[in-house]
């Protein structure tokens, strides 16, 4: 028998697209409790048989985006990574603040919904999810932030959790009233070169 999530595979890249598209707009748009089913197939122009044939219930829709979000999420991080491999620490997090920035400028709907998910308790699933996005962070930060104690440019005897734990704190609230103003379109309210250079300043001269 093939699976629900093989059959919407297994549909034209566009109609999968349409489907993505709506679902997206509608979870970033509503909470999940108010997100209607009948807004997806009305504008991703589809059926709603057709819908439930490939995902039974509003709960499995919602976490195939998540997962394509945290796909998303994970190829933009990995590739900054990569990409400031060879940088001493302060310009690495410099840039990796920045494109916290510039990830929210592309992608203002999955931002939408990552921060809904962070910050309220609407979502199903939310324990599993949370849990699994602050793995996420977890190894991504403290991969850099060990890189760099074993570099000698932040002190080796630093606590590895709680400085995690810090940044990751910092960029969340930043990166989430940095979405909110731009939604508002209010982007003056933080100049962007300036958020990104203190944050900076804190985490390499406050932890050196």
């Amino acid at each position: 028998m093939i699976s629900l999530n093989n059959k919407f595979e297994q549909l034209p890249e566009e109609k999968q697209s349409r489907i993505v598209n709506a679902s997206i707009s509608e979870f970033a748009e509503k909470d999940y409790e108010t997100a209607s089913m009948n807004t997806v197939v009305n504008q991703a122009g589809i059926s709603k048989g057709s819908l439930f044939n490939y995902f039974k219930t509003k709960s499995l829709l919602y976490d195939h985006i998540y997962k394509l979000a945290l796909g998303e999420v994970k190829s933009y991080l990995r590739k900054v990574r990569d990409e400031t491999v060879d940088l001493p620490f302060e310009k690495r997090l410099s840039k990796i603040v920045d494109s916290g920035v510039q990830f929210i400028i592309e992608h203002p709907r999955l931002a939408k919904i990552y921060f809904r998910l962070i910050y309220s308790a609407d979502s199903p699933n939310r324990k599993k999810i949370v849990s699994e996005l602050q793995k996420l962070s977890n190894d991504y930060l403290g991969e850099i932030i060990q890189d760099a104690m074993d570099q000698s440019e932040l002190d080796p005897n630093l606590n590895q959790g709680q400085a995690v734990f810090f940044l990751d704190s910092v960029l969340n609230r930043f990166l989430k009233d940095y979405h909110e103003a731009i939604s508002q379109g209010d982007a003056n309210q933080f100049n962007r070169d300036e958020w990104v250079k203190g944050i900076t300043t804190l985490f390499t001269k406050g932890l050196s």
